[in-house]
């Protein structure tokens, strides 16, 4: 197990090259929200936009329901978590490499608060739910580099943590990948 200290560090998943056929990893990103500002709030519901070469699998995934543009899913799993000002609530989602020689390189899984709600009906006063805008602090990435290794057989736990915050709610994404 390695916990990357450093939200914004690569982390590298190397796969053993004579058991790529047989290897199968999982990506368990824990998308934790935030509430930074001074009133209480909800995250009524979180997007994720699945990079290509990693698939959603339902089975995996009991709070999360695909839309109906592809590799987008989303969860209002913390609908009805009240938000009071400090206090942070989070959801796992889990994603299956698409095993392949073709399909390595980096991936870079991205998760966006898309609606949220406070009883004063306030806006985000630095960001706006639902635009997949990178920069605003309602979007996190997290990003990997799969890569095959001739050495002995690896079997790697990692949990990177990546942090950004809203106006009223922040947002964080981290990651842990399984090789099995």
């Amino acid at each position: 197990e390695i916990n990357a200290g450093d939200k914004d560090a690569l982390m590298k998943v190397e796969i053993n090259k004579k058991k790529l056929a047989s290897t199968k990893v999982k990506f368990v990103y824990k998308i934790e929200v935030e509430n930074q500002g001074e009133i209480s709030g909800y995250a009524t519901e979180i997007t994720d936009y699945i990079p290509d070469g990693l698939k959603f699998v339902q089975e995996d995934n009991k709070q999360w329901t695909p839309s109906n543009v592809a590799n987008v899913v989303t969860t209002n799993a913390l609908a009805k978590t009240l938000l009071k000002p400090g206090a942070k609530a989070s959801v796992n989602i889990t994603l299956e490499w698409i095993n392949g020689e073709n399909n390595l390189g980096q991936k870079v899984n991205v998760a966006e608060i898309s609606e949220d709600y406070n009883f004063n009906n306030s806006h985000e006063i630095d960001s706006t739910p639902n635009n997949k805008v990178v920069g605003e602090d309602d979007l996190d990435t997290a990003p990997v580099l799969l890569s095959i290794s001739t050495g002995a057989e690896n079997m790697v736990y990692l949990i990177p943590v990546f942090v950004v915050s809203v106006a009223g709610i922040g947002f964080f994404i981290s990651k842990k990948f399984i090789i099995k």
